[in-house]
């Protein structure tokens, strides 16, 4: 039958990581309050959100080293987990009752009664070969016997219409279910980076950066073929009532000729010709992955419907970034103003990936799969930082950032389809890593910080998921020294999804220890994430 590995498998396919590449480092300290950092960015967490802020540094900080930077962002802003789990929990069970052998009541049972009718049927009339009643009462008892295969026919005939309905009206849940999820993404990132950094006040700064990222976005995507596969179980149920229909007020004729003597061999013949093919009844073909076939094959669900053959996929393409970058900034006082320039050239490592499988193979999804799909480049990029400080008391920072400057697509392998019976190969296409600007503003004060960042450009998904564009706002209050209380909230213009974060940070001696986490506001389910580094600053 159709199998609830149908969604299942779907569903576990594409959870695996996924996400577009957006303006979005993975530090604690940013992702805290609400990914800002474009101002708001200190020591050497400058070297990810804006190369200039090094050169503009308190004058007491030097050197601070980052290692590790760990963070996880995981999406699902179509809520396909929670749809799909409901499609298996709630209407694929349905479907499978209504076609399960061992259930005494279902569509099948039902088709199995109305065939032993017609048979039943089909011999009773078989017997009037020759019949010649030589009483009244043998002729009655004859068309009696004929009156009750009818009923018995006519009665079996309103449990299949019933049936019917069901089979019809679920074929249809599922096929509009699956219609509604196909081509969802699901979507993450996993990312780790580092810094080592050299602040300076008015003097020439730098870093050394690292970081790398693994991005993949998967769907789960069910073709017209298995739509029209499900559909055709309830056309079968719809064509085999419409072969039954009229069969009893023929049989119920025939009795009452037959009991006034004037029943015809041919009138006997033709419906015996009916009921036959009652009994036998093979619905239309129709074209499925597997071939062609009938649903219900000699009055029967046939073999290839107890256990199909389907040709819906599931799809994850993904890109790697590695990249390893050196940071110079300088501040420049024009005007009695302080002006910051960073640049960050660096070298990055892409690598991309493409995997395709039947949602019914039976070939599990390993590394390896993924290997044979990988393409590698290396490719030079550069990331430019600009910022200054609006006031003479240095409390009031506006920055500005752009990030991998000269853009580049990226090819993507053709990937066979596995468990393919016709061996497949769905088109790789290509990736792009896009130009990002972002702005930001920030107010620094002795025990808090404010900030607010904007990505003046869209960011461009890996592959099915929608563009994202970030505004944000966070906050960082220091009641002591030594630990920091952070907040902040991120919305998508490009969608409709809120995300509020919270973290803390502890730093005695000048070690520094930062966590944090984020969720959707309205179902931690769309989007979650954490981040976790430590950092030593001197």
């Amino acid at each position: 039958m159709i199998r609830r590995s149908l969604i299942s498998l779907a569903v576990a396919a594409v959870s695996l990581p996924a996400s577009a590449v957006p303006f979005m480092p993975m530090d604690a300290r940013g992702l805290a309050m609400g990914n800002t950092g474009v101002a708001s960015a200190n020591r050497a967490h400058s070297a990810h959100y804006n190369p200039s802020l090094l050169a503009q540094a308190d004058a007491e900080d030097t050197f601070s080293l980052l290692l590790p930077q760990i963070g996880f962002n995981l999406a699902d802003e179509e809520e396909l987990v929670d749809q799909a789990n409901s499609i298996n929990d709630n209407i694929v069970p349905r479907f499978e009752d209504l076609f399960d052998d061992s259930s005494s009541s279902n569509f099948t049972s039902a088709v199995e009664d109305l065939q032993a009718s017609a048979e039943q049927l089909a011999n009773t009339i078989e017997s009037l070969d020759g019949f010649n009643p030589s009483t009244q009462a043998e002729a009655e008892a004859k068309a009696q016997e004929l009156r009750d295969d009818a009923q018995n026919l006519s009665d079996s005939l309103d449990v299949v219409d019933s049936q019917v309905d069901e089979v019809n009206t679920v074929s249809r849940d599922l096929t509009d279910a699956l219609d509604a999820i196909s081509g969802d993404p699901l979507r993450a990132r996993l990312g780790i980076g580092g810094a080592l950094a050299f602040t300076g006040h008015s003097q020439i700064a730098g870093a050394i950066s690292f970081n790398s990222s693994i991005n993949l976005s998967g769907r789960s995507f069910f073709t017209e073929n298995d739509q029209n596969l499900i559909n055709a179980y309830g056309q079968a149920a719809s064509g085999y009532i419409d072969a039954v229909q009229g069969v009893p007020d023929g049989v119920l004729t025939l009795a009452d000729d037959v009991e006034a003597g004037t029943a015809t061999e041919a009138q006997a013949t033709q419906l015996q010709t009916t009921v036959d093919n009652v009994a036998n009844y093979t619905s239309d073909p129709i074209e499925a992955a597997g071939g062609t076939f009938s649903i219900l094959d000699g009055g029967q669900l046939s073999a290839a419907a107890e256990d199909p053959e389907l040709d819906s996929y599931v799809q994850v393409v993904g890109i790697a970034v590695s990249e390893l970058g050196v940071s110079l900034a300088h501040e420049f006082n024009i005007d009695g103003r302080r002006f910051a320039v960073g640049v960050t050239p660096k070298m990055q490592s892409i690598e991309t990936f493409h995997f395709v499988s039947e949602m019914d193979s039976e070939e599990d999804i390993d590394e390896d799969d993924f290997e044979d799909s990988r393409s590698s480049y290396t490719h030079f990029n550069l990331d430019i930082g600009a910022s200054f400080y609006v006031d003479d008391q240095r409390k009031w920072l506006v920055g500005v950032m752009a990030k991998d400057i000269i853009g580049q697509s990226f090819d993507l392998a053709d990937a066979p389809i596995q468990g393919s019976r016709t061996n497949a190969v769905l088109e790789g296409g290509s990736l792009s890593l896009s130009p990002k600007i972002r702005a930001g503003v920030a107010y620094k004060a002795r025990r808090f910080d404010v900030s607010a960042d904007l990505d003046l450009t869209e960011n461009d998904p890996v592959a099915f998921e929608k563009p994202t564009q970030y505004a944000s706002v966070g906050a960082e209050w220091r009641p002591v020294r030594f630990f920091q209380l952070r907040g902040g909230l991120r919305t998508n213009l490009a969608g409709d999804n809120n995300v509020v974060s919270l973290g803390a940070g502890l730093s005695p001696w000048g070690v520094h220890m930062d966590l944090a986490i984020m969720s959707d506001i309205s179902k931690p389910e769309k989007e979650l994430g954490a981040a976790l580094e430590t950092g030593f600053y001197f």
